[in-house]
């Protein structure tokens, strides 16, 4: 009989409510901060990570997933009498934990062979993109779907997760070297709000909007026109240090343009550290990537 270990890193951006009502396993990633380096979803939350961005004069350095966790979850599984694992990690192209996670599984191989199965799902996205996929694939696994069926239908969502992000705050971007600091004291200025489309590996910035009223109503019709039966799926909300007004506008206007329905979370390490913590970002299953 079968028995299935999924599992996910931190930059997945799960609440912990969800990872244990689901039971997924977390892997976590690294930030340093002053100087203080914080295992995130374990040591550090996504709102004290804010405060310390807004906070702080260093720029943050974040650290893929470290090959003694993946090792543990591995043993871990195989321990509880697991058949088969299925991992799916944060963009290979923006982080080594992928990599890590690969090298490792073969590792284990190496010392306890190959009876329990681990397969590896690069997500090619960042953030509650694949969390989603994680938490589908666990539904799954509740209803009594076989591995094979899992992991399909994993590699099939992953495919088509597609998500949009408005910035509020250039501070960070001119910090990380992202843009100039005249650029940045310019975009303020006029009050400019880039937003950026996150798929297959990448990450750009598409356009730039005018206020902040205008990121709500730019991430609504960017989703709408993007999302595929956005009438039998539930769009997802990904939000840092922006006022509730805007998120719940973002909420409203969704379910306006036809989404069945809208569930919000939080914007961890990953994402915030690069667009600062006053981000707000729109997650749902586009047309699949080539």
């Amino acid at each position: 009989m079968e028995k299935i270990c999924i599992f996910t890193d931190s930059a997945a951006d799960l609440t912990h409510e969800e990872a244990e009502r689901w039971q997924i396993e977390i892997a976590p990633l690294r930030v340093t901060v002053e100087g203080k380096t914080y295992l995130e979803y374990y040591e550090i939350s996504p709102e004290e990570y804010w405060k310390l961005l807004m906070e702080s004069k260093d720029f943050p350095q974040t650290s893929q997933v470290s090959m003694e966790s993946f090792l543990n979850i591995y043993k871990k599984a195989k321990e509880d009498g697991c058949t088969h694992v299925i991992g799916v990690l944060i963009n290979s192209k923006g982080s080594g934990t992928y990599q890590a996670a690969c090298i490792t599984r073969d590792m284990f191989y190496d010392e306890y062979g190959k009876d329990m199965v681990i397969e590896l799902i690069d997500s090619l996205c960042y953030s509650y993109t694949y969390g989603k996929v994680a938490v589908a694939g666990a539904k799954m696994r509740e209803e009594g779907k076989p591995f094979a069926e899992i992991l399909a239908e994993m590699n099939s969502l992953m495919r088509g997760m597609k998500a949009y992000v408005g910035i509020y705050n250039l501070r960070i971007l001119r910090k990380s070297g992202r843009i100039s600091g005249g650029a940045a004291f310019v975009g303020d200025a006029l009050g400019l709000r880039p937003l950026a489309v996150v798929f297959n590996g990448a990450v750009d910035v598409m356009c730039k909007v005018r206020g902040d009223k205008a990121v709500v109503t730019k991430l609504v019709e960017l989703a709408a026109k993007d999302a595929v039966d956005k009438e039998r799926q539930i769009a997802h909300i990904a939000h840092g240090a922006v006022p509730e007004e805007q998120i719940a506008a973002l909420e409203r206007k969704l379910l306006e343009a036809g989404f069945a329905g809208v569930e919000r979370g939080p914007l961890g390490v990953m994402v915030t550290s690069n667009t600062g913590p006053q981000a707000l970002g729109v997650i749902f299953r586009g047309a699949p990537r080539a």
